[in-house]
């Protein structure tokens, strides 16, 4: 497995559906929970000529920095991007994962490269492997399923190997039209809107963010306050927890943001709809994205990932 992993490198709107709430997280119940088999064509000869399929495209951008003032990367990211076509029927599929390793903990760069590494493993050997190495391969398993075991196994190696260390994980699986949140702690996931607004998709499982909640602090104190990345939730740390996980579907134009405090506790989210919206290049929008953390100061390293479904 981990010559696979050697040969990956790596540096919108949603349809109108009712929302309902899950452990936080806003959620768009999807048609369907069950994994589907992605199945290649078949080898053979010649076949007719047929109509030129429009295939959307999946458009991946990654930008990060270690920041201004840490010495240290915590940060890791994971990204893999395919478009399977077969039988006149296209499948893309996409799984990015960004985990943060929490600062003052024993090897938090440590953790968060487990638990990008872990989750992927598990996601790749449980479905995307087996479904293009078997082309009669019908897995009938729950994509949420799937997401939550993946990453209470990163949780689990964690503990074991990197014991007393912890991360945050926001993880976003894209199976064709549908698109699964996975998260723990409080890096964050955003659907970028038509006109750059963005739409937060996850829950800050911090002690600063429960106090607001209760109204014993206000926004603004909340943003300043000296606590503000201490979490009540993460990999590697506490009792038994179930991930925050969410389905939705999505359509062409549809774009994703996942980022580490280092960018939104760092700049707000105006200003990165004001840096997304004026960019119309994706890698440009996380480089600048970047950029602008750093101008501000750059306390904490910096991780964006922005996916865009062509349309």
């Amino acid at each position: 497995m981990l010559s696979f992993f050697k040969r990956i490198i790596h540096r919108n709107p949603i349809k109108n559906r009712p929302l309902s709430t899950q452990d936080g997280m806003r959620t768009v119940p999807a048609p369907s929970d069950r994994i589907t088999s992605l199945t290649p064509s078949p080898a053979g000869g010649l076949t007719p000529a047929k109509p030129h399929l429009e295939i959307p495209q999946i458009l991946v951008a990654v930008a990060q920095s270690v920041g201004m003032q840490r010495d240290k990367n915590e940060d890791s990211i994971f990204t893999l991007t395919a478009t399977l076509l077969s039988n006149d029927k296209t499948t893309n599929f996409g799984l990015y994962i960004m985990a943060d390793g929490m600062g003052g903990y024993e090897h938090g760069e440590l953790a968060s490269n487990l638990a990008v590494t872990k989750l992927a493993e598990y996601v790749i050997d449980n479905f995307y492997l087996p479904s293009i190495l078997s082309p009669n391969h019908n897995p009938d398993i729950s994509i949420q399923g799937l997401m939550h075991d993946g990453v209470m196994n990163a949780h689990r190696a964690i503990k074991q190997e990197a014991l007393g260390s912890g991360t945050t994980l926001t993880s976003a699986l894209l199976l064709g039209e549908q698109l699964t949140i996975c998260h723990v702690g409080d890096s964050r996931a955003y659907s970028i809107l038509p006109d750059g607004q963005l739409e937060l998709l996850t829950h800050d499982h911090s002690l600063v963010k429960r106090l607001e909640e209760i109204g014993q602090l206000t926004a603004d104190e909340a943003s300043n306050h000296p606590k503000r990345n201490l979490l009540y939730r993460a990999l590697g740390q506490g009792e038994a927890f179930d991930p925050d996980i969410a389905s939705m579907q999505v359509v062409e134009g549809y774009r994703l943001l996942l980022c580490t405090d280092g960018l939104w506790g760092v700049i707000s989210e105006s200003q990165i709809s004001d840096i997304i919206r004026s960019s119309g290049d994706p890698q440009v929008a996380c480089q600048l994205l970047v950029e602008a953390a750093n101008a501000a100061g750059g306390p904490d390293n910096i991780s964006a990932i922005m996916v865009c479904l062509s349309d």
